[in-house]
């Protein structure tokens, strides 16, 4: 039977035993902790891949190759990326990498510094599905590009099989698989702008995982930050296959052509073509052994050779004079240019001064709306409104009453219209006693303005022999006028018998 003592060694070393194992536990739990990362402060991060393959949930995130962390989601999305289009793969101190190697940076809207990451349609093979284009800003459809070799050179990743110079579509849509990463935080310190994430196997028979390369340059990349990606292994040897396949399609044609091109060899009439063909370089040759016709003559004639190569001389000499002459056009044209330039700066600053309200010139007043001149331009426009309509209603008036003359003259009503068809009055005014009364009334009329005057009247002897010759010249008047008279007097006694 086990004593006291025993009982009480046999407790403390099943206490020691339970304490090892609890230390060995707590020391466990600890270091799979640490190993895991558990401890470690994390931030989130995320990159939008074309393909993922087999990346789940889970999937490991290496920093060149180290462990940092690990994927947590992988979603769908469909999302549009800001860019510059000045300066998108494009210059050497502003120069920016906001889209995919394979993506280019169009220009969507009125400012030409605000654009979107956009990706080629595929080349469909019919040259008559694209239309020419001379090259940015040409192409009249929305959302096509010109795909000119300059275009090709600045963006060297973007995939186009086709040729330059085609206005291409795009779409700025870009459909995505988004995979969001937990990492380690001080892992953020390695990564910059220029950093990029992508798809790798450590190995043939490992799982993939998210790989992402160290930054030099940029800002940091901060927690909730989107990297850009890379192509991986599959999209590479995807590429490398249709590439293949492109090759295979080219090298098919060649075959299917160099297939023709034997068939028709092989036919008769081609043999004989064939034939004459050689016949005919081989009289050329004769001819030009012999210094027959216009090459035979250049190659062996000495002085069909000097002549020609006199006339090359005067034409290289013709083309020096011409690109003298040509420089200087080009002095004049730039001199012209800057003159021209001068006098649009001085029209400039005579327009700024012209818009001054400030200033108190006549141009300046004259074209200035607080100077007043404007409202009284349109008092006057509407004064002037006004007297003409008053003008025109006083026309209508003036109208209305010749056109009641013309009516009463028509209808032989009235004072003129029984002048002009009534041979009466006229009659009695072309009448001897008439004429004389109405000589009698003029000389009265003319003495008594010239006693009115204050005129000296004149002897009575003179005036005595005036009114004499004022007699006979009455007597010759009343006698012309009854002539007159006796002339005019027939017709109207004509008319009065006719009435």
């Amino acid at each position: 039977m086990a004593t006291r003592e025993q009982q009480r060694r046999v407790n403390a070393m099943v206490a020691l035993f339970l304490l090892s194992f609890g230390g060995l536990m707590v020391f466990s739990l600890i270091y799979i902790a640490i190993s895991e990362g558990l401890l470690v402060p994390k931030s989130t991060i995320a990159a939008d891949f074309r393909d993922v393959g087999s990346i789940g949930e889970g999937s490991e995130v290496q920093l060149a190759g180290t462990l940092i962390g690990k994927v947590v989601e992988v979603q769908f999305v469909t999302e549009r990326y800001a860019c510059n289009p000045e300066t998108e793969d494009f210059g050497r101190n502003a120069r920016s990498d906001d889209c995919e190697p394979w993506m280019f940076c169009a220009q969507t809207g009125e400012d030409p510094s605000v654009g979107s990451c956009a990706e080629l349609e595929e080349f469909s093979g019919y040259d008559s599905d694209y239309e020419g284009c001379q090259g940015p800003g040409t192409c009249e459809a929305a959302e096509h590009v010109c795909v000119t070799r300059s275009f090709r050179q600045r963006y060297r990743g973007v995939r186009w099989w086709g040729q330059a110079g085609w206005c291409v579509r795009y779409d700025v849509d870009s459909q995505r698989i988004r995979v969001s990463m937990e990492v380690d935080e001080d892992s953020l310190e390695s990564m910059r702008e220029d950093s990029r994430a992508s798809i790798v196997l450590n190995g043939p028979l490992s799982s993939p995982r998210v790989n992402v390369s160290v930054g030099s340059q940029g800002a940091y990349i901060q927690d909730g930050d989107r990297l850009q990606t890379a192509s991986s292994l599959i999209e590479d040897a995807l590429a490398l296959k249709e590439e293949i396949d492109r090759i295979a399609v080219e090298v098919e044609r060649g075959l299917i052509g160099l297939t023709a091109l034997t068939d028709a060899l092989s036919d008769e009439k081609a043999k004989l073509d064939i034939d004459g063909i050689a016949e005919n370089v081989a009289a050329i040759k004769s001819q030009l052994r012999g210094a027959q016709g216009l090459i035979g003559a250049v190659l062996n004639d000495p002085d069909t050779r000097s002549d020609l190569s006199k006339t090359l001389r005067d034409v290289r000499r013709e083309v020096g004079d011409a690109q003298a002459e040509y420089a200087t056009l080009e002095r004049r044209v730039k001199r012209t240019l800057r003159d021209v330039e001068r006098a649009a700066d001085g029209v400039e600053t005579l327009v700024d001064g012209v818009l001054d309200p400030q200033k108190t010139s006549l141009a300046s007043v004259l074209t200035n709306e607080e100077h007043g001149l404007e409202r009284a331009g349109n008092r006057l426009a509407e004064n002037t409104e006004e007297a003409i309509g008053s003008g025109r209603e006083a026309i209508a008036d003036v109208d209305a009453a010749l056109a009641e003359v013309m009516r009463s003259l028509e209808a032989r009503q009235g004072t003129l219209g029984r002048l002009f068809y009534d041979p009466k009055p006229l009659y009695h005014l072309k009448s001897p006693a008439a004429m004389s009364r109405v000589n009698t009334v003029k000389r009265l009329v003319r003495w008594v303005t010239m006693d009115e005057a204050g005129h000296a009247r004149e002897p009575e002897d003179e005036k005595e022999g005036e009114e004499s010759a004022g007699a006979g010249e009455s007597e010759k008047e009343n006698a012309e006028s009854d002539e007159d008279s006796s002339d005019s007097a027939a017709p109207a006694t004509e008319r009065a018998a006719g009435e």
